[in-house]
């Protein structure tokens, strides 16, 4: 609207400024351009707008014709509004609006000039601001597909927190519940035992010394066997060092060798004492999807997988001599680890320059 108002005002000027007379018509021709062009604005519907575009055109030409030949140049911006709803290629608009120069004789250059010029510099504009608005327009899907995927990515994070929380505290239930259990059965009855042996010496200690030897003997046998009883439960409660850390990822990345062609190599840096178990199961968890996508997708003969413990994060890293992929999209697998990362405040590094690799990092200490 603020073009228009621009070179409204640049026709009345120009229409004083050439001694013509402003006559009651040529009020009457200014204030229906404006209303028209203003109720364009307050309308939404595609019939009605073009219906006042119309008219607005008509107007326009009339007192071009009839009242200021400087009304001409009120045409192109409502032609090629009026054009642009029914068409979409930008050269027969731009055509379309230069045909009210076919009707100019070469008397009028001046005007035949500046129609031209007015018309050149409307198509520009509009082309310009259709560009910015079709930019914006992808910028805000862009941001609200973002806004959404952070919402479902946090909705992910709590429920995976929620769920890590509620599986610790269930395995911390059952294991207390197996030790309490455990220490009932096997510890509880001993020391019961070995504490009336004790009671039963205690009291025949004056009156039959032998016999109260015997049951104190007793009771330090049934001592030493509860004691041997805690310390079994206790090794139990230990797991064996295959099952725990590196040594369980070397057997799992055996196995993933002897089921699949490809080479596979492990190494690692760093003390890998400090990752904790849930840290563990992250990194094996993202591995194995990594490995996965690698034998469908990569064509790749060697994965290599590097752990390593850095001063403040563990840096997990699994790269293939595969055939890559500049550009990545992201699918379910890498969304998978990357909310599996973030329950642990960690991240996601992927890159497919050079055949593809997928980097966890987890903060520790």
């Amino acid at each position: 609207m603020g073009i228009k108002a621009i070179l409204l005002s640049f026709v009345v000027i120009q229409s004083y400024l050439s001694g013509g007379s402003i006559s009651p018509w040529y009020m009457l021709s200014i204030l229906l351009y404006l209303c028209l062009n203003i109720s364009i604005h307050i309308v939404k519907k595609v019939s009605i707008t073009s219906t006042v575009l119309l008219l607005s055109v008509l107007v326009a030409a009339a007192s071009s014709s009839y009242i200021q030949p400087l009304f001409m140049l009120l045409l192109p911006l409502n032609l090629y509004e009026l054009f642009s709803i029914y068409l979409r290629k930008r050269g027969i608009i731009l055509f379309l609006m230069l045909i009210p120069l076919l009707p100019l004789s070469y008397e009028s250059q001046t005007i035949l000039f500046t129609y031209g010029l007015v018309a050149m510099l409307s198509f520009l504009y509009y082309l310009l601001l259709n560009t910015y608005i079709s930019r914006v327009e992808d910028l805000k899907a862009i941001l609200e597909n973002r806004h959404e995927h952070i919402q479902q990515l946090t909705k992910s994070l709590n429920e995976n927190k929620e769920y890590i929380r509620q599986s610790d505290y269930t395995i911390k239930l059952e294991e207390r519940n197996r030790l309490s259990q455990e220490i009932h059965d096997k510890i509880d009855n001993s020391m019961t035992g070995a504490l009336i042996q004790m009671e039963a010496s205690k009291r025949l200690f004056a009156s039959n010394p032998e016999k109260s030897s015997e049951l104190l003997q007793n009771a330090i046998q049934i001592s030493k066997d509860g004691i041997e009883s805690i310390r079994l439960v206790l090794k139990n409660m230990k797991p064996p060092t295959e099952q725990l850390g590196i040594n369980r990822m070397k057997l799992f990345v055996d196995e993933f060798s002897a089921k699949h062609t490809v080479r596979t190599l492990l190494t690692h840096e760093g003390n890998v004492d400090i990752i904790t178990p849930i840290q563990w199961k992250v990194i094996q968890e993202n591995i194995q999807e990594a490995l996965t996508n690698a034998m469908k997708y990569s064509n790749a003969t060697v994965i290599s997988i590097h752990i390593e413990v850095l001063r403040t994060l563990i840096k997990t890293e699994v790269a293939d001599n595969g055939k890559g992929e500049q550009k990545v999209i992201k699918g379910m697998g890498i969304i998978g680890m990357e909310e599996r990362a973030a329950s642990v405040n960690g991240t996601i590094i992927v890159d497919g320059s050079r055949g593809f690799s997928v980097t966890t990092l987890i903060p520790h200490g």
